[in-house]
């Protein structure tokens, strides 16, 4: 489940460029949200379908003041390295000089994709959930018995850690030693981990703040420091861009 490139671009580009949008030199609330739509299109690709909101009552006539406020970023089909995934972002306190005071963004990977990235002995099997658990659904053992794995999955300063906690089989929920305490299946367990996917060095002031499954995928959240929120020719503000992963502007799939 190896996803660290997927979520340190989407990641680096929201912390140091979409908050530069806020700016949008306009004056009227849809250019700003155009504005700010394009410079996340340059960085997410140009394949992104990004949409953009200024979600404060006549946010538009606030950029008069220098003050934006609240502004969303959804974008679907960011590609990069061959991986797709959803980008939900909101950034709080948005000033016209491209600074904010507080931000947060969500990668959300498809099932679809997870499922072509799970460890070698785990291939074949389903992700999904079933509303609270990451499962993982297919045949296992010499029997080929239908099983769906029902796992915890939680953020920690590591990265994500998977724990399997039950298994349904035949529509019966039982502990997982059930099922392995069986002949051929205790190699099962040992492929089920619990496992620990690191995300690598993260983008200063970007820290991972939640994993979980939703509907449309494993949603992962990172909050981000008002100091990288900062615009890049504030005082103390970031100079540049802030992780040498995101690289220039473009379609970031290869």
């Amino acid at each position: 489940m190896r996803i660290r490139r997927t979520v340190l671009i989407p990641a680096a580009a929201l912390a140091t460029v979409l908050t530069a949008g806020g700016g949008a030199n306009a004056f009227v609330e849809h250019k700003a949200q155009e504005r700010v739509a394009e410079e996340a299109r340059s960085r997410l690709g140009a394949n992104a379908d990004v949409h953009a909101e200024l979600t404060d009552p006549l946010a538009g006539l606030k950029t008069l003041t220098g003050q934006v406020g609240t502004v969303r970023i959804n974008a679907d089909g960011v590609r990069h390295e061959g991986t797709s995934f959803a980008v939900d972002a909101a950034l709080h306190g948005v000033s016209t000089d491209g600074s904010a005071t507080s931000g947060s963004a969500t990668v959300t990977v498809g099932y679809d994709e997870l499922a072509e990235r799970l460890p070698k002995p785990l291939r074949g099997m389903k992700p999904g959930t079933d509303g609270s658990h990451l499962t993982l659904s297919g045949t296992v053992g010499g029997l080929g018995i239908p099983v769906s794995v029902l796992n915890k999955v939680s953020a920690d300063p590591d990265g994500l850690t998977v724990t399997p906690d039950s298994v349904r089989v035949m529509g019966q929920r039982m502990k997982l030693d059930t099922l392995t305490s069986l002949p051929g299946m205790e190699q099962f367990a040992d492929d089920l981990g619990p496992r620990t996917v690191g995300l690598g060095q993260l983008p200063e002031g970007v820290r991972l703040t939640d994993a979980k499954p939703s509907d449309d995928g494993l949603a992962l959240t990172f909050r981000f420091s008002p100091d990288v929120l900062r615009a890049a020719d504030a005082p103390g503000g970031p100079s540049g861009n802030t992780s040498g992963d995101s690289g220039g502007s473009g379609d970031t799939g290869t």
